[in-house]
């Protein structure tokens, strides 16, 4: 009964899950969905699948079809009688196979599911080549403001630098701390020119594998906001309209259908056959009408076992796929949760650490505090801050990804 009582809720709040979802807010930080569009469409998995789709149909039409043709058949020979005359004779058959126990209506729903199944391909692929982009967009993000942070302390450890050799030339520092100073800086310009290369590779990168993007960061990071609802049911939505479920059902379907067809095979099918001959130089005229109709062996049944075989594999196939997504469905979901609460306290942490770096600094410019305890707030203020901006960047992604798992951006029938 409470299994019953929970899916009549769910049930009931799916409705204005998907309403919410429709009027959910496009993520600020990716490229614009129009863009990104006409990139998926560029991708050569997505082309391939299209490709696929027209084979398919080709296919359909040839199975509803059927593989029998019409087959001529003509002979000529000469009669010759034991001290007689001799007759020129001739002979022409038309002769055909037909499909019969209804072999050609499942021959045609093979078809139809093959067409399925190169739909479901084409989806599949299309999301794949979403994930992938926005996966290798986040990389991107991720090395250029790690870059951006680095050259900002970059930037402060120089204003240290000055301060340093202020007091160096006043007399109230030994020169030792100019060094110190000089030496935290230029190890962080370092660092700062290894991300710097890492980004620059990554956008190179992108614009290799899709030609017309140009990644660049506005601003600061825009602040995660998780799409309405909660796990349970961002895992329901994602699990409702899911193309790697649709893709394994429909391809057990196929070996279902594959299978009913192969047992269909035990009857054989018959040849037709219209007949026509001329024998004793047209003297004689004949008209026949033939039928032959193979026996049926062990190579017949031995096929109905395989592709019962078969269809078991592809719906235990099925079972595993939907597990896995099932699986990664419900990761999805705690990733969003997580990485939002993750990030907020890790940004309450590195706000913490840049105030204190601040105040150290100014200590130092004072005379209160030594050069090293300065220099140490400064580098616990940059992994602070560098994790929390790590941090947002991974809810900002885990919250996209979300998203695009439950179509609501870069969808393929969006319109």
């Amino acid at each position: 009964m409470k299994t019953v009582l929970f899916c009549i809720a769910l049930c009931s709040a799916m409705p204005a899950l998907a309403d919410g979802l429709a009027g959910a807010a496009y993520p600020p930080l990716l490229p614009p969905p129009d863009l990104v569009t006409r990139l998926l469409e560029r991708q050569p998995q997505v082309t391939a699948a299209q490709a696929g789709i027209v084979v398919e149909q080709a296919n359909s039409r040839r199975l509803t079809a059927g593989s029998y043709e019409w087959s001529v058949r003509a002979s000529a020979q000469r009669r010759n009688e034991a001290s007689g005359p001799r007759y020129r004779e001739n002979e022409v058959a038309l002769e055909r196979p037909l499909r019969w126990m209804g072999k050609a209506d499942k021959d045609a729903e093979l078809g139809r599911q093959g067409v399925s199944i190169s739909e479901a391909r084409l989806a599949d692929a299309w999301h794949e080549a979403a994930r992938t982009l926005l996966r290798r967009w986040f990389e991107w993000v991720r090395e250029a403001q790690a870059a951006q942070r680095l050259q900002q302390q970059a930037a402060l450890l120089g204003q240290q630098a000055d301060i340093v050799r202020r007091r160096v030339a006043a007399g109230d520092a030994p020169r030792m701390e100019m060094m110190l100073a000089d030496t935290e800086r230029h190890r962080v310009e370092a660092a700062f020119l290894q991300a710097a290369q890492r980004r620059d590779l990554l956008a190179a990168g992108l614009a290799v594998s899709y030609a017309g993007l140009q990644p660049a960061l506005s601003g600061s990071l825009p602040e995660p906001v998780p799409p309405p609802g909660d796990v349970v049911l961002w895992r329901q939505k994602i699990l409702e309209d899911n193309h790697e479920i649709e893709l394994a059902d429909a391809e057990a379907a196929l070996g279902r259908v594959s299978a009913e067809r192969a047992a269909l095979e035990r009857t054989p099918d018959p040849t037709l056959g219209l007949r026509y001959a001329q024998e004793r130089d047209h003297q004689e005229r004949l008209f026949s009408v033939t039928v032959s109709i193979p026996i049926p062996g062990q190579a017949r049944r031995e096929q109905v076992l395989a592709s019962l075989g078969r269809a078991d594999v592809a719906l235990e196939n099925a079972r595993a796929v939907r597990l896995k997504v099932e699986a990664d469905a419900l990761a999805a979901a705690l990733r969003a949760n997580g990485t939002q609460a993750l990030w907020r306290q890790l940004a309450d942490i590195g706000r913490q650490s840049a105030s204190n770096a601040t105040l150290v600094a100014r200590a130092y410019e004072l005379g209160e505090s030594p050069l090293s305890d300065t220099l140490l707030a400064r580098r616990q203020a940059l992994e602070a801050l560098s994790a929390a901006e790590q941090a947002q960047i991974d809810a900002l992604e885990a919250q996209a990804r979300l998203l695009l798992d439950m179509h609501a951006i870069w969808s393929l029938h969006a319109d």
